[in-house]
């Protein structure tokens, strides 16, 4: 690999362990798409007079808990840098 390449790699793994709360926040939006299924399956197959969640107000909900999330993480990181995300984890080990 070209050094600019392992540069570019080793800012962006930098800046995703920063990310300390993205994991709860993808748990969120998965459990809110998990919900949306539920009128969507009534609606459809049930009874058409069921509400359905629109894609407009899925969109602002996901849009919305990533930037908290992201913000979240940020202002963590400010107070005190030592925490790092850990993937398919909820709670971070230092020690592993």
């Amino acid at each position: 690999r070209p050094p600019r390449a392992d540069t570019a790699r080793a800012t962006l793994v930098g800046l995703m362990d920063r990310f300390v709360y993205l994991t709860q926040g993808l748990s969120v939006i998965l459990a809110f798409i998990g919900v949306k299924l539920i009128p969507h399956f009534l609606h459809v197959d049930v009874d058409a007079s069921v509400p359905e969640i629109s894609t407009p107000l899925s969109l602002v909900v996901i849009v919305s808990v990533l930037a908290i999330t992201t913000v979240a993480s940020i202002l963590k990181a400010r107070r005190d840098p030592s925490p790092r995300a850990h993937a398919g984890r909820l709670r971070g080990d230092p020690e592993r």
